[in-house]
C-alpha cells in the first residue's frame, strides 16, 4: 500500500473521532497518532481531553503491519523528518497549514491551539 504526496489523505485514514461537545468553534484540526501502549501517547490525549479540543485519534499499534508502514512512510516523507516517527506524533493544521509535533511537547501545543 502507497500513498500520493500529491494530495492530502489525512481526512481518508481510519480515524477515531474524538468530540468534545462543549467545544462549538474549533479553528485547528488535530490529526493525532498514537499508541495504545504509550505513556505521553495517554497524557497527550488527557491535555486534548482536558482543554476540550476535538480530535481525529489513531492507534498506528492497532493498524496492520502494511498500512501502519505506509503511513508512517508518507508522514515522514510528506513532512520531511530527519528522524523517525515518534509517538505521539501529531498534525496541528490551522488555516491552511500544516504543523507538527514529534513527540509530546504541551508548550508547543497550546501555541498551536490558541
Amino acid at each position: 500500500m502507497e500513498y500520493d504526496l500529491t494530495r492530502d489523505i489525512l481526512p481518508e485514514l481510519p480515524w477515531e473521532k474524538k468530540k468534545n461537545e462543549q467545544k462549538t468553534q474549533q479553528r485547528v484540526e488535530i490529526f493525532y497518532f498514537s499508541l495504545t501502549t504509550c505513556v505521553y501517547c495517554k497524557k497527550g490525549i488527557s491535555f486534548l481531553q482536558d482543554n476540550k479540543f476535538n480530535f481525529n485519534l489513531m492507534y498506528l499499534d492497532k493498524l496492520d503491519l502494511v498500512q501502519k508502514k505506509a503511513i508512517k512512510t508518507y508522514i515522514q516523507s510528506k513532512y520531511k523528518l530527519n528522524t523517525r516517527m515518534a509517538s505521539p506524533f501529531v498534525i496541528f493544521r490551522l488555516d491552511g497549514d500544516d504543523f507538527i509535533s514529534n513527540g509530546y511537547d504541551p508548550d508547543y501545543w497550546k501555541s498551536k491551539l490558541r
